[in-house]
């Protein structure tokens, strides 16, 4: 049975949640059907016992629309069956950013519905094991105070005994703000066990992250001159998340290009840390951190716009976030050193050309394509 139209979001970051729990009984989770629309939408959803869609199982990664289409189910019941109470808790993502920015934004409410006996998910890759998808973030919830909880992300449809759908409070775009009830949760609970261990000044770095990723070309060179005005160069995918987030309670000056770890920092950093946030691409996701940091510390970060143009795949399609970033370094180091970063800005030249063609030739063949230049200073 399909929704008679798809449901819209009312999301306020000023506006307390009006939600009173609902649990649903003997229901069934379809994680995957034949009817997947592609792209970043996918089908899946719950019905109710009389097999009819359960509006509130879609998920959500802007308020505009659901990223979930109801999916085709026969009816039929499933042999496995997950006993107990569950929270829903939308899609498990691997991936860091968006594993912050929607797996978890329904935890927020575990304050309102008592004892429960896991958090089940729609998986976001089709995985013959699916503890795979999740292991690596198991942790995480550990520091929110959650380790006990069971965590399923379903690979085969399942009956469930018993389970809640609170709204999203979290997520991309607007959603970025965050509800009240979310952003209290993640400052009051994630990680208030770690005490602040660390540099006072750190950079975090993008440049050991795959290449297709997008980032700034030559980055090692802005880690050369943050390191020569005292920072530590942070490479968050090679520390634990304990150790993560004591870093980011300890640094008191923050300078990064915008990614996935600024969500996380935004999160537990202290309110009177001063953050830059450097441009990366014409993707603008920046806004979102911007955003972020606002909305859960009180913090405005200094944007640093340096960007020239960026080099991207020739012949294919363009993928925003893939771009790989020309900044002015000039530009960067005036940004820095005018808002006290940096002592000065003498050393922050733009690299030799020839230097400039070397690394441009290098990220070509690690990605296995000739790169186009785009301008975007026109």
């Amino acid at each position: 049975m399909q929704d008679a139209a798809p449901p819209k979001l009312n999301f306020d970051p000023d506006e307390p949640i009006d939600w009173t729990p609902e649990w649903y009984c003997d229901v069934t989770m379809v994680p995957w059907a034949e009817n997947e629309p592609g792209g970043y939408k996918r089908a899946a959803g719950v019905f109710d016992s009389s097999g009819a869609h359960i509006a509130a199982s879609h998920a959500w990664r802007y308020a505009s629309e659901p990223m979930t289409i109801v999916p085709d189910y026969d009816g039929a019941g499933s042999e496995q069956r997950l006993a107990g109470r569950w929270l829903f808790g939308g899609v498990f993502y691997p991936h860091f950013g968006h594993f912050l920015a929607e797996t978890t934004s329904r935890l927020w409410a575990i304050d309102r519905i008592g004892a429960i006996d896991g958090i089940v998910f729609y998986p976001k890759k089709r995985l013959t094991h699916e503890f795979r998808l999740m292991r690596q973030h198991v942790p995480f919830f550990a520091r929110l105070g959650l380790g006990d909880l069971s965590l399923r992300a379903v690979q085969v449809p399942v009956r469930i005994d018993e389970i809640v759908f609170p709204e999203p409070a979290f997520g991309i775009g607007e959603m970025i703000a965050g509800r009240p009830e979310y952003r209290r949760f993640m400052r009051d609970r994630l990680g208030q066990d770690i005490a602040p261990d660390g540099a006072e000044d750190i950079y975090i770095s993008r440049s050991g992250l795959f290449s297709r990723r997008g980032r700034v070309l030559m980055e090692t060179r802005i880690e050369h001159l943050m390191a020569a005005a005292g920072y530590r160069v942070y490479h968050p995918q090679d520390h634990g998340i304990d150790a993560q987030i004591a870093q980011y309670k300890a640094a008191r000056r923050i300078v990064a290009p915008d990614g996935s770890a600024l969500h996380l920092a935004a999160m537990v950093v202290d309110r009177a840390t001063r953050v830059g946030i450097i441009n990366r691409g014409p993707s603008m996701n920046i806004e979102d951190y911007l955003l972020q940091f606002r909305r859960f510390a009180g913090i405005e970060p200094v944007r640093v716009e340096a960007i020239k143009g960026c080099w991207v795949p020739s012949g294919g399609r363009f993928v925003k976030r893939e771009a790989q970033a020309h900044v002015d370094f000039p530009t960067v180091g005036a940004a820095l050193a005018n808002a006290d970063f940096i002592p000065d800005d003498s050393a922050w030249t733009d690299p030799p050309q020839e230097e400039l063609d070397a690394h441009v030739d290098a990220l070509a063949q690690a990605l296995g394509a000739p790169l186009s230049y785009l301008d975007l200073t026109k």
